[in-house]
């Protein structure tokens, strides 16, 4: 079987609201898909086109063991210098029990999958929990409000109302899988 439908078969058996994302791209196929019914097997499989990402809507819509999945997003921006601050601060945020399931097709970004009780996801989309104090813009350090420039890590709570890329999807950015670090389990 195809990679990408077992995996998305194997994603859906577990309760994840999965949908098509555009090849090569966090993009979804389709319009609307933030408020769309959770798609059935049997219309991810018709749809399916070769290239296809995976992606998943977190909070309300992704529902496993009762319990609503939420994504702790660890986004490196400024290269691998600034990863293992960025690692520690969200072991930090977690209390100890950061252990990352996914890593993203930039070879450095993280994702954690968090269980949160059904109708406790938060309420915005994604909130950022903490940032870099330094700001990279062009690989280089700037200051803080320059044009362009973005935080060197940024980690941020994913949750209804979200997109997130699954593995095997490849990143738009790099060309590379995403991948599971060990056995996905939720």
């Amino acid at each position: 079987m195809n990679p990408t439908l077992k995996a998305m078969l194997e994603l859906c058996e577990m309760g994840l609201a999965i949908h098509w994302l555009l090849p090569k791209s966090k993009a979804p196929v389709n319009n609307g898909w933030a408020a769309a019914p959770v798609a059935s097997i049997a219309t991810l499989e018709a749809t399916y086109r070769p290239g296809y990402n995976i992606g998943f809507r977190p909070g309300k819509w992704s529902v496993v063991e009762g319990h609503e999945i939420v994504v702790l997003d660890i986004d490196i921006r400024g290269g691998l210098q600034y990863a293992n601050e960025a690692y520690q601060t969200a072991d930090t945020i977690l209390g100890g029990k950061f252990d990352p399931h996914v890593m993203t097709g930039s070879g450095v970004g993280r994702h954690q999958y968090l269980r949160v009780p059904i109708g406790e996801s938060p309420a915005k989309a994604n909130t950022t929990l903490r940032q870099s104090d330094i700001w990279i813009r062009d690989g280089q350090v700037c200051i803080s409000g320059t044009k362009e420039a973005k935080p060197a890590f940024l980690i941020e709570l994913l949750s209804t109302g979200k997109n997130v890329a699954l593995p095997p999807s490849i990143h738009p950015d790099t060309g590379k899988p995403y991948e599971f670090l060990k056995e996905f389990s939720l």
